[in-house]
């Protein structure tokens, strides 16, 4: 890429650490149990913001004469390749057919209740999230943030380091858990996006993550935990 324009290294600053500072803010206020109100509202207000990002990072592609190509958004060479993305299934299916997992509890269980769908209603408008963070988040970090990195610094290995812990802390709102967790996750999407060239694996099995993720956590949420909303960021 050509020299970064003010927009470029804003956008970036945006993911790297703006968005992190913010789930690290309502972390807070998750242990405090100080978030109140609607899931569908945080719904939409998470599918608002995934989507005005991108448009940012396309615009700030654009004024480079750059498409959503650069960064990734394009069909992987096989079909079969799309695939390679469900790998993070692996780790929770197994734990699931062992039995050996028991209800979650403490600040993690309160920032799951507040995003995890509690009926039908919530259930169908929770899948455009799931759409919404498969497609933004991984155009966003695994696309925008570790090319532009990468181009930046001249190292693919910061690209992807860097991208991955900042995906991790913008998932601060699910305490320490969910930061180690999402920060591995980021890391295996990077090298399904290395190693297929391409954004789409990395979109479809985050979607599939997070529904199937969803539906998993909503049976381990024990029944008489107080609930307490956060950002419903997937």
């Amino acid at each position: 890429m050509p020299h970064p324009t003010p927009l470029t290294i804003l956008t970036l600053l945006i993911l790297l650490i703006a968005l992190p500072a913010f789930s690290m803010w309502a972390a807070e206020r998750v242990r405090a149990a100080a978030y109140r109100g609607s899931r569908l509202l945080r719904y939409a207000r998470t599918i608002v913001i995934l989507w005005s990002l991108t448009a940012l990072a396309v615009y700030a592609l654009r004024l480079h004469h750059l498409d959503p190509t650069y960064v990734g958004l394009r069909p992987p060479r096989h079909l079969w390749e799309l695939g390679v993305g469900l790998v993070t299934l692996v780790a929770p299916l197994l734990a699931s057919l062992s039995g050996t997992h028991r209800a979650l509890e403490g600040d993690y269980a309160r920032a799951v209740r507040a995003v995890i769908p509690a009926d039908r209603g919530q259930w169908i408008a929770f899948v455009p999230v799931a759409a919404s963070a498969g497609i933004c988040e991984e155009f966003l970090y695994r696309g925008y943030a570790l090319t532009i990195i990468a181009s930046i610094t001249g190292s693919m290995l910061a690209g992807v380091v860097f991208s991955s812990i900042a995906f991790g802390l913008g998932h601060a709102y699910q305490g320490r858990a969910g930061i180690a967790g999402t920060t591995i996750t980021g890391l295996v999407y990077a090298a399904v996006f290395l190693a297929t060239g391409s954004l789409y694996p990395c979109m479809f099995g985050h979607f599939v993550q997070d529904v199937v993720g969803a539906a998993m956590l909503a049976q381990r949420l024990s029944p008489d935990e107080p609930t307490a909303a956060a950002p419903a960021r997937s």
